[in-house]
């Protein structure tokens, strides 16, 4: 029992820690979802040429970081959370279809 006692009064000291480490490996599983999407892009599309399959590992990529930034993000309004998750997503989703426009309007010509 006594050992119990001393985790419980320990335990309020970790909070600080552990509410930064949740968000550090928030922010590092995003930016690891969001190398892949990119790695993705330039695998599939630019090396293999693929247009589907790059298209929807970005998508399947893109869809992780915006579930797992729900989870995160509980306690934000609605609005906020979509401003956030479009900031992230926009990018490489932009890349992505203008690689894939360009190939297409280049094997056209």
């Amino acid at each position: 029992e006594r050992h119990v006692q001393l985790f419980r009064q320990l335990q309020s000291k970790w909070q600080c820690y552990d509410a930064y480490c949740r968000v550090c490996m928030s922010l590092g599983v995003n930016q690891i979802l969001q190398g892949l999407s990119y790695w993705s892009v330039m695998h599939a599309l630019v090396e293999n040429r693929s247009l589907t399959i790059a298209l929807m590992m970005v998508f399947i990529f893109q869809m992780t970081t915006v579930s797992i930034g729900i989870l995160d993000l509980a306690g934000i309004r609605k609005r906020e959370l979509i401003i956030i998750q479009l900031a992230g997503v926009l990018p490489c989703t932009l890349t992505a279809f203008s690689l894939a426009s360009a190939q297409v309007l280049q094997g056209r010509t």
